[in-house]
């Protein structure tokens, strides 16, 4: 096998994430240096693959019990007085929602076929590499500045729910949003995405990684966190209230998927979190072991497994790809349950 973990991209990452720069478009605030207190105006949870939940002082809790699969209206909803329905008034498009029992939030996921007509997605998040805070004006760069570290690590607070193993952050400041930066151009959009674009930013990563199966607590810390002024504290309203985000991660599991056998590509294996298969991933052609190269794709979560040196599988062959049960995770949590993948070889 080829050892993976920790990827390279990933310890560049966490030793310069600050200069990581990422930008979508939801706000325009002014990044003067203006009076009052900073507003804290987007708070988010980066995934691989460039996806993110993005939490504003507009977001809504959700409906009481609302759960995956539930109903939900990606483009919103017309007002229907004029037939004689049920709403007078337009309702607008479901997004993002707070779940305040569950701790957690819902995504409103379009339909492929239509995309009016959408389902809540309120999983346990699973990938979580980066939380990112963003402000609507310049902060004091004092309690900020690392001097000749990347990173400050008590910038954001972090609590974890009973028995998850505790992790700190490496916080970086940015005060342009400006999207180009050298992790940006090392790396580009492939590994996060672009959410820190929308103004002066926190952009904090996990060490060693953000447990698996746990509620997470992160908050930022106000005497850190001031206006240019160096003593008016930063602010926050609705779900961003006190610069709290409350988020769940789901347990530490794998799961693998057959080549394609028009394209021969290999089999994939996936896991919810930072993973080091070494020595944990086996296989057998018509039950007889073979040798087997498992390489990280460049997240250290994604991993393609081939037959050594990349050739293809016995032609015709029943493959039988295994993890075991004592894979962990960067925190030293065990996967949930061993995966197994059987499938016949072109």
């Amino acid at each position: 096998m080829k050892r993976s973990f920790p990827p390279p991209a990933r310890e560049a990452l966490r030793v310069l994430a600050g200069a990581l720069v990422l930008g979508a478009a939801a706000c325009t605030p002014d990044q003067g240096v203006k009076p009052g207190a900073p507003e804290l105006i987007e708070f988010s949870v980066v995934r691989t693959g460039g996806s993110a939940t993005i939490v504003t002082p507009d977001t809504p809790d959700c409906a009481t019990g609302q759960a995956t699969g539930d109903a939900c209206h990606p483009t919103g909803v017309m007002a229907d007085t004029a037939d004689g329905g049920t709403n007078d008034v337009d309702i607008p498009p479901d997004t993002l929602c707070r779940q305040t029992m569950d701790l957690h939030w819902c995504t409103c996921v379009a339909g492929e076929m239509d995309p009016s007509v959408g389902a809540w997605n309120c999983d346990k998040f699973t990938n979580v590499v980066a939380v990112v805070a963003v402000f609507d004006r310049l902060l004091d760069t004092a309690p900020l500045d690392p001097g000749t570290a990347p990173a400050v690590d008590d910038v954001m607070r972090t609590s974890v729910s009973s028995g998850a193993p505790s992790f700190s952050l490496a916080t970086d400041y940015s005060s342009t949003g400006d999207r180009n930066g050298l992790i940006f151009n090392l790396f580009g959009p492939a590994f996060f995405g672009n959410f820190r674009g929308d103004g002066p930013s926190l952009f904090s990563m996990a060490t060693p990684g953000f447990p698996s199966g746990a509620t997470i607590t992160v908050t930022l810390n106000g005497d850190k966190v001031r206006a240019k002024d160096g003593h008016t504290l930063f602010k926050g309203s609705g779900p961003l209230l006190g610069g709290t985000l409350v988020f769940s991660t789901a347990p530490f599991s794998a799961a693998l998927a057959p080549p394609d056998a028009m394209a021969m590509t290999p089999a994939m294996l996936a896991f919810t979190n930072v993973a080091d298969p070494m020595g944990h991933v086996t296989a057998t052609s018509n039950g007889a072991a073979i040798s087997i190269d498992v390489t990280d794709t460049g997240d250290g979560m994604t991993f393609a497994v081939t037959p050594t040196g990349g050739g293809a599988w016995p032609a015709g062959a029943t493959i039988v790809i295994t993890v075991d049960g004592t894979v962990t995770n960067a925190l030293g949590q065990t996967i949930d349950a061993p995966a197994t993948l059987t499938f016949t070889a072109p």
